[in-house]
């Protein structure tokens, strides 16, 4: 999978289960951590459904804020994760 199609199925989960809404619109570029849709507990279920969809463990290093700033951040760390 593409970082493209990664922040897709992500989008999805975000507003689905994050979120609980379907009328919200996640774009790539959203701040997540600055809106706070992406907190220490939000993140930490985020990271288990890239483990359990992708089966791709995210290294503690990874975990900083650049790698989860927007869609395209987590779509680029994770697909780059799938890659190696």
């Amino acid at each position: 999978m593409d970082e493209s199609e990664v922040a897709d199925v992500l989008r999805k989960y975000l507003t689905e289960r994050i979120l609980d809404a379907t009328d919200v619109a996640i774009e790539p570029d959203t701040p997540l951590l600055e809106w706070g849709i992406l907190n220490s507990l939000t993140t930490t279920r985020l990271v288990g459904f890239v483990r359990e969809h992708f089966g791709i463990e995210i290294p503690t290093e990874e975990m900083v804020g650049q790698n989860f700033k927007d869609l395209r951040s987590i779509g680029r760390l994770v697909a780059g994760l799938g890659a190696a």
